[in-house]
């Protein structure tokens, strides 16, 4: 989006507004981006992409079902994928992509189920295409291991990323601990800028950012970028990486509001305020639904309480015990 729009929602991020934490609010308070896109708005596409099947591409050919899935939520998925198809005999390919390849392979038909770590923009809405949320997983705040930083509290996150905190002793809990001129180093991925939700419940664009920030443009870039440098800030939303042992010891997760990431029931209950969606994708129209990929999202949403636990995730049926609000099988809002 050109940086003139972003000005426009920035300036509209401060008018005074209603509080809350549906698909269209903001929290101007907080600077929070919204959490999800409206369900009932649909694109218009020309008859002649309605009218087009699915076409795998030739590699996969003689496939019966075919995922893209993004890089965060492939781990998590990738095992029960292969349960189903070992139990009911089935030709499955499964690639592993980000959330941009994954848009594009539903867009153009090449894929009957795709997954992305974020919730559906407007524009990821198609005609024919119903959104499933397996469950949301917590965005870890990260530090360096050996920091003595512990916990903030998510008005400092946001304050640090706009740069109006940029030193640590500015910060009374810890600013004793710290050299008194070490500067907080805030990392960035600025991933998927138009999709609600994931980094955006930070800050709600890239203009309310500072401009200390250091932004990469990978996770593995951000675990390494915060691990080597002291008095660093980042965010991930991928468990594999933070638990992995090359990484364990480098950087560690620290409490928001007094909330540990690692705690479900902080995140069932949204007490912790920065999480990720795993959403998966299937196609309903006459000419695209294929009734195997139905029931293997169907068998995923299912067992996602069998997910591997050091993932962190909460599962969709958690979340409806727990009063978020579901569109059908579509996570749409918060408690």
């Amino acid at each position: 989006m050109h940086r003139f729009m972003w000005r426009v929602m920035l300036l509209l991020s401060v008018l005074p507004v209603v509080s809350g934490t549906g698909w269209g609010d903001t929290v101007p308070t907080t600077l929070k981006g919204p959490p999800f896109s409206d369900p009932d708005v649909v694109i218009d596409k020309p008859e002649s992409w309605r009218q087009q099947p699915i076409r795998y591409r030739a590699q996969e050919s003689g496939a019966e079902v075919v995922l893209l899935l993004d890089q965060n939520i492939y781990p998590g998925l990738l095992p029960l994928v292969q349960e189903y198809a070992k139990k009911h005999p089935l030709n499955v390919s499964v690639r592993e992509g980000t959330c941009g390849p994954a848009a594009e392979g539903i867009n153009r038909k090449e894929v009957d189920i795709g997954g992305s770590c974020c919730p559906a923009a407007r524009e990821d809405r198609l005609p024919g295409l119903r959104w499933h949320t397996v469950g949301i997983s917590p965005m870890a705040m990260l530090v360096p291991a050996a920091d003595p930083v512990e916990e903030l509290t998510s008005e400092q996150v946001r304050a640090i990323y706009q740069g109006k905190l940029t030193r640590w002793s500015q910060i009374s809990a810890v600013g004793e601990k710290f050299p008194k001129d070490l500067p907080i180093r805030p990392v960035t991925r600025l991933h998927c800028k138009f999709r609600p939700g994931h980094w955006r419940l930070i800050l709600d664009n890239e203009e309310l950012f500072g401009p200390r920030v250091n932004e990469v443009g990978t996770i593995l870039d951000m675990v390494v970028s915060v691990a080597r440098n002291r008095g660093s800030l980042g965010y991930v939303e991928n468990w594999q990486i933070v638990n992995d042992p090359k990484h364990k010891g480098m950087v560690k997760p620290i409490r928001i509001d007094g909330q540990d990431p690692r705690d479900p029931e902080a995140l069932k209950a949204g007490r912790y305020p920065f999480y990720w969606v795993y959403n998966i994708s299937t196609w309903s129209a006459d000419n695209t639904v294929n009734p195997k990929a139905q029931q293997l999202v169907r068998y995923l949403l299912d067992n996602a309480d069998r997910i591997d636990p050091a993932l962190q995730l909460v599962s969709s049926a958690e979340l409806k015990k727990r009063g978020w609000k579901f569109k059908e099988d579509e996570l749409v809002g918060e408690p």
